[in-house]
């Protein structure tokens, strides 16, 4: 059975398991796309896909050279290939860097926290969190004091400040994606992205 297949019927089942749920109509497929990329079920129902974010991403990434933050590397690696390439945007990731290091170093803070700075410098809009509560935390906070951001996923996982850095996000009125409590990861966060991609810039060129 060839890949393409594969997916087709894992979709279809999902989409028949999924009828099953009290789900939204809106951001449904992103929903379908997070079970796929986990084979979990029970995160269709943590997912809160914001009024207005669909909207937003696609007004987003229709600019040429659109940039956008991702926390950690694994969140770059787990974004189709083609679909950035057919959107022509750009994944930006610094947390390994020396310069954010220094900037960590100097301030005492994470290195994701850093990572948020320099993007803020940058005049990055787009964010991805898979990985970084303390780097999300710093983005809320950069938000509540005006920085204008486009939309954030907040998909960070972690048993310490994940689940609150989420209910911060939520509580601002910004486009965004986010999966409740604890659970989250750089697969899930990257899964969003690739559905967003997938359904502006997609083979089928469906709407």
């Amino acid at each position: 059975m060839k890949g393409k297949e594969i997916e087709k019927k894992s979709f279809a089942l999902i989409n028949k398991l999924l009828d099953c749920y009290a789900l939204p109509e809106y951001g449904r497929f992103i929903i379908e796309r997070v079970v796929h990329a986990s084979a979990d079920f029970s995160l269709a129902s943590l997912l809160v896909v914001k009024p207005g974010f669909i909207e937003k991403f696609r007004e987003a990434v229709a600019k040429p050279g659109y940039t956008v933050f991702c926390d950690v590397s694994m969140v770059c690696h787990g974004i189709s290939p083609s679909l950035i390439k057919r959107s022509g945007m750009i994944l930006w990731e610094a947390v390994h860097s020396l310069e954010c290091r220094q900037l960590a170093d100097r301030a005492g803070s994470t290195r994701s926290e850093a990572a948020v700075e320099l993007a803020i410098a940058k005049g990055i809009r787009g964010f991805v969190f898979g990985n970084s509560p303390t780097g999300l935390l710093r983005l809320v906070d950069r938000i509540k004091a005006g920085y204008p951001v486009d939309w954030v996923i907040g998909c960070p996982v972690g048993l310490i400040m994940a689940a609150q850095a989420k209910e911060e996000l939520l509580s601002l009125e910004v486009p965004a994606v986010v999966l409740r409590g604890p659970r989250g990861g750089s697969p899930i966060a990257a899964s969003i992205v690739n559905a967003m991609l997938a359904r502006i810039f997609g083979d089928d060129g469906s709407d």
